[in-house]
């Protein structure tokens, strides 16, 4: 028996319906809209009868099947094949199909959307390289501005743009205006390597940058602290920190946007400048030997039970890098502040900080009966509970929180900044605010609070501590429980930068004229 000849139809329109009665053993041949290469988009919808219907050549080449026995509805996207190719639809018995076609792009009209650069001058630069692949002259205007490069952005922010020259596969940021790392992106196939970021007002920061960080196969931490290996200060900002340094790795650029409420006291010249002395002290409960700076500032007065009494843990970064001794000269000459005694109490190390500052009894214990006397009987001071202050950043914080909790009769104010409150012990449930918790369960103390954090230190939404969150949480049951809360947040980041001009915010409010 000779087969018959195909019959053979076309898709006229798009989303119009092409209907296909087939006697059995009919063989349909369909011609849709798009030349080879096109993208295509169509539904098959039959009455019940089991239809097969495949994308083939003209050549007779099967390319696909897009129908099968069975199927009574489906919606399809094809690629046409690089050459003519057609439907070709049978069926074993009579029915009807109805075919439509919903769309069609041509091969040429496959491209990539045109990137939408935050930045205009990043934009720019793009369409230059369209026509002319250098960029000298992009990176001398880089150059002459300095980097981060900064224009103006919707709602009163500013875009920043980090860039970087000549990386060969990868560039990173560490710190910023974030709670992570950063990649930067590879401007086609330039040099130029940039990441653009909006920032509000006030916006205060470190970072670094971090080209060709080595990637290999590892866990997940050993993979992110690889950054450590490149990172160094920008070479296109103007203003590293500290200034002077052995090497541009122990450098960071930093930047400061106008307005806000933050101010650097340690800038500020001062006339008379308190005197600060340096002490050893081995503790008994806690097995170990740490340094202590003793800081009195001009004109303090030990005998005055009013004399505010500040601790800050972490106390010789706060001291090198936080300069927090130059800025309380400067908050007591301008008047902000009373002539106060301030200690700054060394961590040791990190093992013995990470053990010590998280909640830890013994420290609780060392701070009240043998750091307290110590110091009393270094200075003269005779310290109210309500003015003595513990502050520190980070697990500094957490610990002033805890260890006035337990010890609120000596020492009864907690300067928190950026207090890291996601902290819970071993075993506590997933996801609980433990400090929190503790207090919405238990009987209020006297003790003040200064709780601050930074607006880029929120939660990445990936299970990574978040700092912003657990600090709003614990200031409102703080509140709740009738505890003296002022909380404060600024647009900065998990930095020292930052935490030396917050520091001295909180003592204004703590102990301020």
């Amino acid at each position: 028996m000779t087969q018959s000849s195909p019959i053979r139809q076309h898709v006229a329109a798009l989303d119009e319906d092409v209907t296909i009665a087939l006697k059995a053993s009919d063989v349909v041949e369909v011609k849709l809209i798009g030349a080879p290469g096109a993208l295509v988009t169509l539904s098959l919808y039959t009455d019940g009868t089991p239809f097969d219907a495949a994308l083939l050549s003209d050549r007779g080449e099967h390319q696909r099947s897009l129908l099968q026995k069975g199927e009574g509805r489906k919606h399809v996207v094809i690629l046409l094949p690089d050459e003519p190719a057609h439907l070709t639809i049978t069926t074993a018995i009579a029915g009807s199909l109805t075919l439509r076609q919903t769309g069609s792009i041509e091969a040429d009209d496959l491209k990539s959307p045109p990137r939408d650069y935050l930045s205009p001058k990043i934009v720019t630069l793009a369409r230059n390289l369209e026509h002319d692949p250098s960029t000298d002259a992009f990176w001398q205007m880089a150059e002459a501005e300095g980097t981060p490069l900064v224009e103006e952005g919707e709602k009163g922010k500013s875009l920043l743009t980090f860039l970087f020259r000549g990386a060969s596969r990868n560039v990173k940021m560490l710190g910023g205006p974030t709670n992570d790392i950063y990649e930067l992106e590879r401007l086609g196939q330039s040099d130029v390597w940039f990441r653009t970021i909006a920032v509000p007002e006030a916006s205060l920061f470190s970072y670094q940058l971090a080209d060709d960080v080595p990637s290999f196969v590892g866990p997940v931490r050993a993979r992110r602290l690889a950054i450590l290996s490149t990172a160094k200060a920008d070479p296109l900002n103007r203003f590293p920190w500290p200034a002077s340094a052995p090497d541009n790795f122990n450098q960071s650029s930093t930047f400061r946007a106008a307005g806000g409420g933050l101010e650097p006291w340690y800038d500020q010249a001062t006339n008379q400048r308190g005197t600060l002395t340096h002490h050893r002290l081995a503790s008994e409960r806690l097995a170990n030997t740490r340094d202590i700076w003793i800081h009195r500032s001009a004109g303090v007065v030990v005998a005055d039970e009013a004399t505010p009494l500040l601790f800050v843990f972490d106390g010789e970064q706060f001291l090198k890098k936080g300069l927090v001794d130059r800025s309380i000269d400067a908050l007591v000459e301008a008047g902000r502040i009373p002539p106060m005694v301030t200690v700054f109490v060394s961590s040791v190390d990190n093992v013995v900080r990470a053990r010590e500052l998280p909640d830890s009894d013994a420290f609780a214990d060392f701070m009240a009966d043998e750091l307290l006397p110590f110091v009393i009987d270094r200075t003269g001071l005779r310290p109210r509970g309500d003015r003595t202050i513990l502050s520190g950043s980070s697990f500094g914080g957490l610990g002033s929180t805890t260890i006035a909790l337990k010890r609120p009769e000596k020492f009864g104010a907690v300067l928190s900044v950026s207090g890291s409150y996601w902290w819970s012990p071993q075993g506590a449930p997933e996801g609980q605010n433990t400090i929190a918790h503790r207090v919405a369960t238990s009987e209020p103390k006297k003790v003040r609070f200064y709780l601050s954090a930074g607006l880029f230190e929120a939660s990445r939404g990936d299970g990574f501590a978040s700092i912003l969150e657990p600090n709003r949480y614990l200031s409102d049951v703080l509140t709740a429980k009738g505890y003296e809360v002022k909380r404060a947040e600024f647009p900065t980041a998990h930095d020292m930068f930052a935490w030396r001009e917050i520091l001295p915010q909180g003592l204004i409010h703590l102990v301020g004229r």
